[in-house]
């Protein structure tokens, strides 16, 4: 497929993520047992990362740089993407019907490989860009990328072994999830957006040094992850100091956002400017919970209760990271919306915020073991309102321009 179809069949697989995700919470408050709950868990995670959010990216990546691609270097990668797609299909449905066994299992394989095969692609290709210090945001969010898929195939070894005990486990989890999430995907977004600054020529003095402090923090801030392993004071003290330099590095980003010619660009797209609001505040969020949780007393509560997690992790896929594509695509991919899909658009992140205010509420609710009247009810309905939502605002009529190329 071409880029352009890429990134829509990316868009719209959101689609398939929110059907996933109202049947999980329909399986949660009523009976249905057709549905194996923890396969159809995998399957909406995995399906996140793989058929949505990383399809999307990597097709951004390759729409914003077509200027200085060769049509050779631009098929190999659009051959690339099309495989991890396809990947991506096939890993979804076995996890589904058979859950974690040997089939999802090569399909979540190969699908690995193939978005390794496009990132050293991709990057090789990065000696064209000509703004090297945007380059490197895209080269951080590669090597994470590959650093996170040490973790995967240690998860795979201890499946398929039986050598597997609880701290292997959670550490080898959270290791994948913390370098796709700060790693992969953090550092190919804000890639992106400084990608749009360049276009737009708006002076991006501070591009260096922004990167340069969460670059930095990013290996040790996934001790942020393990603070419940009893770390030595040393590692401690280094995931305390990593967690600082991420605080100095979203403060030096947010003075790129505030400069007054990006504000006034983005407010020129009312959509836009409210999914960069809701994004950039959830990002500014999870900065601020991750400094809490060097906290140990923290820490621990906050890993020792599941839906704490949950909404954490929903406040990074959904809330940033797929808000900011969202709005980054209608910014810069010239996507032509209806009235109802504007207002579908708008009404969708209102409900990832929704979603996210009830998981923070239940998330604090369980610390004391208090249980919220009809909170999963609450939860089916605003996951059902984001489905319709996600199928609205990206209607089949819509075409993608060529703004990028």
């Amino acid at each position: 497929m071409k880029i352009n179809q890429l990134l829509k069949v990316g868009l719209y697989n959101l689609v398939i993520v929110a059907i996933l995700g109202v049947i999980m919470r329909y399986k949660i408050g009523f009976e249905l047992p057709i549905v194996n709950q923890k396969n159809l868990q995998l399957a909406h995670s995995g399906f996140a990362f793989s058929g949505f959010i990383s399809i999307v990216i990597m097709s951004l990546m390759v729409k914003t740089n077509l200027k200085w691609l060769s049509a050779s270097q631009i098929k190999f990668l659009e051959i690339q993407i099309s495989l991890s797609l396809f990947s991506a299909y096939i890993a979804c449905i076995a996890l589904i019907f058979w859950g974690y066994g040997v089939f999802s299992v090569v399909f979540q394989v190969a699908g690995l490989l193939f978005n390794m095969l496009y990132i050293i692609a991709f990057i090789k290709t990065l000696h064209q860009h000509p703004n090297k210090d945007t380059a490197n945001w895209y080269k951080a969010a590669g090597i994470f990328f590959f650093i996170s898929v040490f973790a995967s195939f240690w998860l795979i070894y201890m499946l398929f072994s039986g050598n597997k005990t609880q701290h292997s486990y959670l550490g080898a989890t959270y290791w994948f999830l913390h370098f796709q999430y700060n790693g992969w995907f953090f550092f190919a977004c804000i890639g992106l957006f400084f990608q749009w600054l360049d276009q737009m020529n708006i002076d991006t003095k501070l591009n260096r040094t922004t990167f340069l402090y969460f670059a930095i923090s990013c290996i040790p801030a996934y001790g942020l992850s393990a603070l419940w392993l009893n770390l030595p004071v040393w590692m401690y003290v280094l995931v305390v100091i990593s967690a600082i330099l991420q605080c100095i590095g979203v403060i030096k980003f947010f003075s790129i956002v505030f400069n007054k010619r990006v504000v006034n660009a983005i407010h020129q797209n009312p959509v836009v400017k409210l999914l960069f609001i809701f994004s950039f505040g959830a990002l500014l969020v999870k900065i601020l919970l991750q400094m809490g949780s060097t906290i140990p007393f923290l820490s621990k509560l906050a890993f020792g209760f599941r839906p704490i997690v949950i909404a954490y992790l929903h406040l990074v896929l959904l809330a940033f990271t797929a808000l900011f594509l969202i709005a980054y695509t209608h910014l810069t991919a010239g996507l032509n919306f209806s009235k109802a899909a504007i207002l579908a658009t708008k009404v969708f992140a209102i409900f990832v915020i929704l979603n996210e205010m009830v998981l923070g509420v239940q998330g604090i609710a369980s610390l004391s073991y208090q249980v919220i009247p009809f909170v999963n009810e609450a939860l089916l309905i605003i996951a059902g309102g984001m489905l319709f939502a996600s199928v609205v605002m990206m209607p089949s009529s819509q075409k993608i321009g060529q703004k990028l190329s």
